[in-house]
Order: structure tokens, then sequence, then C-alpha cells
């Protein structure tokens, strides 16, 4: 299935999971640009048009508390609220999960979706969901 139609931001500290993360979502036709940290990310946001974003949860991987991602995805839901939000990390815990996809008071999650980076065989299928609940 071509996907060029669907724009995909992935952001992630690390390189390694930034050229994985492109190449799975490349390979299934989408059209994948990276960023590498919070900054480069809302440069990309705001010169661009996405339709989904991956984004790691801890953007800085000396500070184990950091979860800048959450932090992106509440600044996507403010000022591209048409942008859905897939939310991977390799050091969840049951908070950060239920921040990300629980409903706010006005029934709004940060996320469509969180999921462990060791569970990637499971990207494709959550972006795919993602973008439908969009069309």
């Amino acid at each position: 299935m071509i996907n060029t139609q669907h724009k995909i931001l992935v952001v992630d500290d690390l390189p390694d999971w930034r050229v994985t993360l492109k190449g799975l979502l490349s390979d299934e036709g989408y059209d994948v640009r990276v960023a590498s940290s919070l900054p480069q990310a809302l440069e990309l946001l705001g010169t661009d048009h996405f339709d989904l974003a991956v984004l790691d949860m801890r953007l800085d991987e000396t500070d184990e508390d950091n979860t800048g991602g959450l932090y992106l995805a509440a600044k996507i839901r403010e000022r591209w609220p048409g942008v859905k939000i897939v939310i991977i990390t390799g050091y969840g815990t049951s908070e950060t999960m239920r921040r990300a996809i629980r409903p706010d008071a006005q029934g709004q999650k940060l996320a469509s979706n969180y999921i462990p980076k060791t569970e990637t065989e499971d990207l494709i299928q959550i972006v795919r969901e993602a973008l439908a609940q969009s069309e």
C-alpha cells in the first residue's frame, strides 16, 4: 500500500532510532521527516504539514525523568490539532502511559497510541489505525 499522501514526523534524540523508525515508515510508502530535538520538531511543524507524529517520550537520554515527548505532544495538540500522535518509548511506566492516552476533561488524549520500543513490529499497524481515525 502506497501512503505518499501521508506525511509523518519522527522525533527521537537517538540517531539509531530515527534511522530505524524512518526506514520502517518509508518502506510503507510514507513521506517521513525526522527531528532530533523538541526545538527542531517545532521548527519542522511550523514550516510543513504533517498528518502524524511519532514522538519518543524521552527526548534527552541524560535525564531519566525527561518527558519532552509528552510536552511536545501537548504543544502539537494545542497548535496543530489535526496531527495524530503516537508516543514511542524505551522507558515507559504506567504513569506516563496514562498521561499519554487518558482523555482529559474535554475528552482529548495527547496521543492516539503508546508503544514500547520493544514492540516496533506493531508500529505500522498503529500508524495505519491512527491515520484512519482522521479520514
